[in-house]
């Protein structure tokens, strides 16, 4: 240890000055001849663009292409909704009540 320790003790000494050049030299923020940095403003607005109304196109062209992009499918993200199959119409004297669902007697 005393042996690493001798060994060091000049490398810590030569790199002490060399930490404080590393440190740059501020000016005092509250001395009044400090200079200020330069104000720079910049718009909000400055890349704004007014409104412009889309200049209408052919509807059925539009809709056309979106539905071939979209696999031709009436539904959702190009996904063909499956058409019901039809109910059969309920007769006149199957029960129509609500307990009816539910298990209860008529």
């Amino acid at each position: 240890m005393n042996n690493l320790v001798c060994r060091l003790t000049p490398v810590v000494a030569l790199c002490l000055p060399l930490s404080v050049l590393a440190q740059a030299a501020r000016p005092d923020p509250a001395h009044p001849k400090t200079a200020a940095p330069a104000l720079r403003y910049q718009s909000a607005f400055s890349d704004y663009r007014p409104w412009q109304d889309a200049k209408p196109g052919d509807w059925r062209a539009l809709n056309d292409t979106l539905r071939a992009q979209a696999g031709g499918g009436a539904g959702h993200a190009g996904h063909a909704m499956p058409v019901p199959a039809p109910q059969p119409p309920r007769p006149a004297s199957a029960p129509g009540g609500h307990a009816h669902h539910h298990g209860g007697k008529q």
